[in-house]
């Protein structure tokens, strides 16, 4: 009998301090300390707000007049350190085939790659992948690819 007064005893004693670790600091203002906690919060992920290139647009897809054999990509990106530009074969399980055709290491002029493609036939996806400036983070987006 004695152990067990001596085992209630230290389970109260334990559940008394356990309570006492989880008390919260008291907020000076309404909301004044949590509220303030997500305003130091900066978000440092590759971010791509908006991809794009020079050509005409129709139905979604860029598209390269007969004759026209250059285009410009360009990306707005923010923490990003590099921005690669792959050319992806339309279709299923066309990753592996992917080329890349350029990239871009210096933002300070805006993210874009002059692509010279001469007088290939495209139907492709253009695969825009920022490289997040934190080394852990990437973005992407697609531009449907066509010429006439």
């Amino acid at each position: 009998m004695r152990n067990l007064t001596i085992g209630t005893y230290l389970l109260l004693i334990m559940l008394i301090l356990s309570a006492c670790t989880h008390v919260e600091a008291p907020q000076t203002q309404k909301g004044t300390a949590a509220s303030s906690n997500k305003l130091e919060q900066v978000d440092t992920r590759a971010q791509l707000l908006k991809v794009y290139t020079d050509l005409t647009e129709e139905s979604g897809w860029s598209v390269a007049p007969k004759g026209v054999g250059t285009m410009t990509i360009y990306a707005e990106a923010e923490n990003t350190e590099t921005v690669l530009f792959w050319l992806v074969p339309t279709g299923t399980e066309t990753w592996s085939e992917r080329i890349l055709i350029g990239y871009d290491k210096d933002g300070s002029d805006g993210w874009s790659l002059v692509w010279e493609f001469g007088n290939r036939s495209l139907h492709d996806h253009i695969y825009v992948q920022a490289l997040g400036s934190d080394s852990s983070t990437q973005a992407a987006e697609t531009i449907n690819v066509h010429s006439l």
